[in-house]
């Protein structure tokens, strides 16, 4: 029989790393492409500076990328911080996506990275 006490002692060996999930929800898409390029620059800034852990456009059956919305996942310590961080994105600032943003914890999972450096070729799984 499965108890709580076996749920803690499971979670109590888990990563547990507090981070940020941000749910694109489409408002307008009639920019979308014009502002494509500068949210992309935007992102990889993000990324460079160490806030944007993932991030990218849902898709659906037949869709464009971002038709149906997306998701980021950002490093910071509070709500207010990825809000400051979310005002600098051209599609939240011209109101083409509403962010939802929700306090996540990663317990479980896994990456596996292979770098060959004979061709520089990585592979990520």
């Amino acid at each position: 029989m499965n108890s709580p006490s076996q749920a803690q002692a499971l979670m109590q060996g888990m990563l547990k790393k507090p981070l940020y999930v941000v749910l694109r929800t489409p408002v307008d898409l009639s920019r979308i492409n014009e502002l494509l390029p500068a949210h992309l620059e935007w992102a990889v800034q993000c990324e460079k500076r160490g806030e944007l852990f993932a991030s990218g456009p849902f898709v659906q059956e037949g869709g464009a990328p971002g038709t149906a919305g997306g998701m980021s996942i950002f490093r910071a310590d509070s709500v207010a911080e990825v809000e400051r961080i979310l005002s600098g994105d051209p599609f939240i600032q011209q109101g083409v996506y509403a962010a939802d943003i929700k306090k996540w914890l990663l317990m479980e999972g896994g990456v596996t990275v292979t770098f060959r450096f004979s061709d520089q070729s990585y592979l990520l799984r």
